[in-house]
């Protein structure tokens, strides 16, 4: 029996992370989406969202060895769909 639920390739995201360098330098009247600029990427450990802009760890997950599934696909494009 498979109980693995459905992973979505759309915009799930419930709580947002962010540099709090950022968010301190951050003008008013702009928003966190529109001033951080991540790079997010696989490590040796897990996964990690690092601030270029501020070069440093926003958070580094510890998978401990274990594989988990994933969604790597993402939304077509209306020139995509047939």
């Amino acid at each position: 029996m498979n109980t693995r639920r459905p992973i979505p390739v759309t915009n799930e995201i419930q709580m947002f992370m962010h540099c709090s360098q950022c968010l301190q330098d951050m003008p008013p009247g702009v928003s966190p989406r529109e001033w951080t600029d991540y790079e997010v990427g696989w490590t040796a450990q897990g996964l990690q969202v690092w601030c270029k802009t501020h070069e440093c760890n926003v958070i580094h997950v510890d998978f401990e060895g274990q594989t988990h599934p994933a969604n790597t696909g993402h939304k077509q494009r209306p020139e995509e769909e047939q």
